[in-house]
C-alpha cells in the first residue's frame, strides 16, 4: 500500500513539473530530466532481481551436498550475504537519488511559482549537478558489486564443477 501512494506522490510531482516545463517550451529538458529519473528507477528494479537471484543462491548453497566441506558451504554463504547487503545499499542509494530528483522537481516548482522561470532553471541546474556525483558514486559502487558478484559466481561455478 506504501509503494502504491509513494508511486502516486513521485508521479504527481513529476507530472506537475513535466507540465511546468512543457509549458515554458523547455520540452527538451523535461525530457532528459526524466530520462535521469527513469535510468535510477530502472536500475533500482535490476538490482531488485539481482537481490531475488542472490536470494536463489543462498538457497542453493544451503541445499549443497553433505560431501562438501562446512568451511566452504559456510564462506560461500557469507560472501553470497555480503553481496546482498552491497546490493542493499546499492538500492538504497538508488532511492536517494529518485528521492533527490523528487525533490528538486518539487522546488523547481515552487521556484517557478515564487520567482519564476529563470529561478525555475536555477534550481533545476542545481539539482541536476548535484546528481552527477551521486551516479559517480552509484558507478563505482556497482563496479566493486559486480566484481564481488563475478568471483563469487566463479567460486560457485568450480564447486559445481566438482
Amino acid at each position: 500500500m506504501t509503494d502504491i501512494k509513494q508511486f502516486t506522490e513521485e508521479n504527481d510531482v513529476l507530472k506537475r513539473f513535466m507540465e511546468l516545463l512543457n509549458q515554458q517550451n523547455m520540452g527538451e529538458q523535461s525530457q532528459d530530466f526524466m530520462e535521469l529519473f527513469k535510468y535510477a528507477a530502472g536500475m533500482q528494479l535490476q538490482i531488485a532481481v539481482m537481490a531475488d537471484e542472490l536470494q536463489g543462491v543462498r538457497q542453493q548453497l544451503g541445499q549443497l551436498q553433505e560431501n562438501q566441506p562446512k568451511l566452504v558451504k559456510e564462506n560461500l554463504m557469507a560472501k553470497v550475504e555480503h553481496l546482498q547487503e552491497k546490493i542493499t545499499n546499492l538500492s538504497e542509494h538508488l532511492s536517494a537519488v529518485k528521492d533527490y530528483l523528487l525533490e528538486t522537481a518539487a522546488q523547481a516548482v515552487n521556484a517557478f511559482k515564487e520567482k519564476g522561470k529563470s529561478e525555475m532553471c536555477k534550481v533545476v541546474q542545481k539539482g541536476i549537478s548535484g546528481i552527477k556525483s551521486m551516479f559517480a558514486d552509484y558507478r563505482e559502487r556497482l563496479t566493486e558489486v559486480m566484481l564481488d558478484y563475478q568471483k563469487t559466481a566463479n567460486q560457485i561455478d568450480s564447486i559445481g564443477d566438482e
